[in-house]
């Protein structure tokens, strides 16, 4: 008796599973469409016009393209590469609408995030992680510091060359470098960009990194990149702007202080705070013109001294 229950049960169990199945297949195949089905994102080869009906109409920008580095892109291909449907869409729409601005991309009315993508669709692979940089989170697209058709800098195409270009946002920076002592950027010799990557880095401020992680400032401070066999920690571990300002400083070598033994004593002190090594017994810091590096005169490093003397 048990036994036929337990039958009548599992096939009660079993049918109404089979139910539930086919409702749900049904109700699947039932659903409705989107309202709005999605776009091919491939554009239709019968909806491009060619360079040659832009020119009819655009021939100051034309005559100009010659000038610009995407014109070299242009020429692959039997002159069918990057013209300008490549980056302002299809324009079959625009020019059959008597040149109606509605009906083509236009990059003066498109947000930064739509111009990025725009962009990115040929320089994704230089730029892969711009959206997670500070300039792509802050809003800062390709089109407020290059421009393809009216720029200053044929190098990157800049809308205005550097530095000016960069100090129309970072204006707290601007000041640093009219200090007494600072790298050569005003003066032309260096650019923002030797030391920063204003697409982004993985590192902090967008700056440039080698293979190895060094700091960007061993690319040009080369004696001080080591390796030695008789490291300084803190440039190990927090980098050369813990003794020096990187932009601009009132001090000689851009020290963050205006005397070497006190820029020293920040670390080596007598207290039980601090890791380094404190000051010996037998040191008179009251000569204030003794400085420390007059006998530890390899401070980056040394291969012959843990104490970093000749």
């Amino acid at each position: 008796m048990r036994r036929m229950l337990f039958c009548v049960v599992l096939l009660v169990c079993l049918f109404c599973f089979w139910r539930a199945v086919q409702v749900g297949a049904t109700g699947t195949d039932q659903q409705a469409p989107p309202a709005h089905p999605k776009k091919s994102s491939t554009p239709n080869p019968a909806d491009f016009v060619g360079s040659e009906t832009c020119e009819t109409c655009h021939e100051d920008i034309n005559k100009k393209f010659a000038e610009n580095p995407h014109s070299r892109l242009a020429m692959l291909h039997g002159g069918k590469g990057v013209t300008c449907e490549a980056c302002h869409g299809p324009g079959r729409e625009h020019v059959e609408g008597g040149g109606d601005v509605e009906k083509i991309f236009r990059f003066s009315k498109a947000t930064p995030k739509e111009v990025d993508k725009k962009c990115l669709e040929c320089h994704a692979s230089a730029h892969p992680n711009f959206e997670r940089t500070a300039h792509g989170e802050a809003g800062v697209g390709c089109a407020s510091c290059h421009s393809i058709h009216k720029f200053a800098s044929e190098e990157s195409l800049l809308k205005v060359s550097q530095p000016k270009l960069c100090y129309t946002c970072h204006t707290d920076i601007k000041p640093a470098f009219a200090q007494p002592f600072h790298h050569k950027v005003d003066e032309g010799l260096m650019n923002c960009s030797d030391c920063h990557d204003p697409h982004g880095t993985f590192k902090q401020k967008g700056l440039h990194s080698s293979v190895a992680g060094d700091v960007v400032c061993v690319k040009c401070h080369t004696e001080t990149a080591g390796p030695f066999v008789y490291e300084h920690p803190p440039i190990r571990t927090e980098g050369c702007t813990s003794c020096h300002f990187p932009h601009g400083s009132p001090n000689p070598r851009l020290l963050t202080r205006n005397n070497v033994n006190s820029l020293c004593l920040q670390c080596h002190t007598a207290s039980m705070n601090f890791t380094a090594p404190g000051v010996p017994s037998f040191h008179n810091q009251a000569n204030q013109y003794q400085a420390c590096t007059v006998c530890h005169v390899q401070i980056h490093g040394s291969n012959a001294d843990s104490s970093y003397f000749k």
